[in-house]
Parts: C-alpha cells; sequence; structure tokens
C-alpha cells in the first residue's frame, strides 16, 4: 500500500471531520474509508477544525462502527455504551411515564441515556436523565445549525450545561429529511448496549428502530401496553419477534447481563375497557395481503415454529414478516408462545 493511502483505523477524527464537510453524506464518509482512500489535506483539515470550533464543536470517532465514522458533538460524549429509550412522539401519558421511568434505571445503572430529542417519550427519557443528575446524548437528524425540533434548544442547551452532549452524524448546515432521522435511528442503536422501546405505533419510527435493533443482535426491552390502544401494536410487535417486557430495573440488568434490580410498582387500579362491544370470533378485514397469505401458507406447511426458523426459511425479510406476523395476530390466525413459537391457532 503506498505510504500517503490511510485505512479507516488510520483516519483521525479531526481528517473525518474534513472529508464529512467535503462529502456531506456519513455512507459517502464510510464508503470513502473502507476503500482505503487517502486523508485530506492538512489545510481542508484545519478549515474543518476552525469550521466546528467557532460553532463549540468538536469531532469524535464512536467505539462501534455502527453509529458512523465520525459524529459532531456539543458537549460530552458517553464513555462507554449507553441505553436508548424511544417511543412515540405523540405519546399519552403511560408512555411519558414509562419513558421517564425507564431513563431512571438508566441512570441508576450508570449508563448514559441516548435518545433522538424528539417529541413525546425522547424529550420525556431526556428531562428524566438530567433530573435523575445522570449523562444523556441527544442525537440530532440534522446538523447542529439546524436544531430540530427548534423548541427544544433549551433542553438540549440543558443537557450540554449538565455534563452531557449533542451529537450528529452530519455537517452542522444540514436541514432535516425524513431519511436522515431514520439514518439518525442507525446511530442511536450503534451507540447504545440496548433499546427501550416506551411505546411505538405500527410502521413508526420506535418501531423501526426496535426491528432494525433487534435485527443485529442488539438487546431490545419493549414496555407492553393496552391490547387495545394504537400505540401498543408496535411494542407487542416486537415482543411477538423476540424483543424482552420491559417491567423494571431487573428487566434491563437482565439485557445487559447484570444482577439485581426490581421490578416497576404494581398498581391494581380498574382500567376501561379496550373495546365498545365484545368481539364475536376472529377479526377480519377482507383478504390477506399477498405476503401475509404467503406467510399463512408457509406456517400450515411446517407448523408451529419460531420466528428464527421463519426468518430462515421464508422468502420474507425481517421487517416484512414483523408486519404479516402482527397482520396474522391481529386477525386471531396465530399465537405466540412464552418460549418465542408462532402457533396456528386450533392447533
Amino acid at each position: 500500500m503506498p505510504p500517503h493511502v490511510h485505512t479507516i483505523r488510520h483516519v483521525d477524527a479531526r481528517a473525518r471531520a474534513a472529508l464529512l464537510q467535503r462529502l456531506r453524506c456519513p455512507r459517502a464518509l464510510r464508503r470513502y474509508l473502507h476503500q482505503g482512500n487517502p486523508a485530506p489535506p492538512e489545510a481542508d483539515q484545519a478549515i474543518a477544525h476552525d469550521a466546528l470550533a467557532i460553532r463549540g464543536l468538536t469531532p469524535w470517532i464512536p467505539d462501534d462502527p455502527l453509529a458512523g465514522p465520525v459524529l459532531i458533538v456539543a458537549g460530552t460524549p458517553p464513555e462507554r455504551a449507553g441505553v436508548a429509550v424511544v417511543g412515540a412522539r405523540a405519546s399519552d401519558p403511560y408512555g411519558i411515564a414509562v419513558a421517564e421511568r425507564a431513563a431512571h434505571d438508566v441512570v441508576d445503572l450508570g449508563r448514559s441515556l441516548i435518545s433522538g430529542g424528539a417529541e413525546g417519550c425522547d424529550a420525556a427519557a431526556h428531562k428524566a436523565a438530567l433530573e435523575a443528575g445522570g449523562h444523556t446524548l441527544v442525537v440530532l437528524g440534522s446538523g447542529h445549525d439546524r436544531i430540530y425540533p427548534a423548541h427544544h434548544r433549551k433542553l438540549f442547551a440543558r443537557v450540554i450545561a449538565s455534563g452531557g452532549g449533542v451529537a450528529s452524524p452530519y455537517w452542522p448546515d444540514t436541514p432535516p429529511a425524513k431519511y436522515r432521522f431514520l439514518q439518525r435511528n442507525t446511530v442511536i442503536i450503534g451507540l447504545s448496549a440496548a433499546v427501550i422501546v416506551a411505546r411505538a405505533a405500527a410502521k413508526s419510527g420506535a418501531l423501526r428502530t426496535g426491528t432494525e435493533a433487534l435485527s443485529i443482535g442488539r438487546p431490545v426491552l419493549a414496555v407492553p401496553g393496552s391490547v387495545g390502544l394504537g400505540l401498543s401494536e408496535g411494542a407487542h410487535l416486537l415482543l411477538a419477534v423476540g424483543a424482552k417486557p420491559m417491567s423494571g430495573s431487573d428487566s434491563l440488568r437482565a439485557a445487559l447481563s447484570e444482577a439485581g434490580g426490581t421490578r416497576w410498582p404494581i398498581s391494581h387500579v380498574s382500567a376501561q375497557r379496550p373495546w365498545r362491544n365484545a368481539p364475536k370470533g376472529p377479526h377480519s378485514d377482507g383478504p390477506l395481503p399477498a405476503e401475509v397469505a404467503t406467510l399463512l401458507a408457509h406456517l400450515r406447511s411446517v407448523g408451529s415454529t419460531t420466528v428464527q426458523a421463519l426468518l430462515e426459511t421464508s422468502n420474507l425479510g425481517f421487517s416484512a414478516m414483523a408486519d404479516a406476523l402482527l397482520e396474522l395476530q391481529i386477525r386471531g390466525l396465530i399465537t405466540h408462545s412464552e418460549q418465542g413459537e408462532v402457533h396456528l391457532c386450533g392447533d
């Protein structure tokens, strides 16, 4: 290899920041580094360094490559992998309460609370971590010049003042965009030893984060909710495909292979009925979508099986299979055992 060519291991944070300024995209930067391209000239590095320094920002290389080749940070990044708490933006009081409770458990464990700084569960988790005196890191889906949501600037300033940090995989002038928030979720997973999902509707960002974490083997803890509420669908789907229930600090410690912890307190308060009228048999909303029908036929041919076996023997990807399993469960065509097995109703 020529002496001027650097591998990904030899390109430091300052050089990576200069490359990010040039390439604009974290994925393009990752490809550039893996191809063994040279580090940028020192003059370019100095320009990037000064552009960040004047904003009070520094480049940081996270330990896990999944979090990206470089993050631009205001404040202090975590010293080791934290724990993510994510959930619905338009959450209900239950979701806010469990996000706050989970954040306290994370801080008590000595871990950094990682989240996306969004409305609802994310913001509640960050605030709870601050109140508990812990470290928290906000991961942006935009650059630092284009904070989103803008009205959380005061919250993010509190995070930094408390010794935490605000990180972005993007150059500071990068605007927010939907696909960037999806990439942001991957960064959150990469910075976390476990992911807690407080509330998640079907096809939500929190559900995507949970399914992506499961697909790479990260422990995922989902907080169960009311069976009749849409905000519970995502969490229950995650539980059906390999997540563990989050019901206290003992759940979190077990996911991290640590002993101890306690269960959240139980309150015997009667709840409202989830449906106005009692159901009259298996739910049906017309014909099954093609992928759902295919999975049902496959289940009928193989019988009771596990989610992992379905992944290996069906032609569906993880997300598509998770959606199909949820549809079959809603229609009353399958059930899930405590051991994670999928059973056809009537078997």
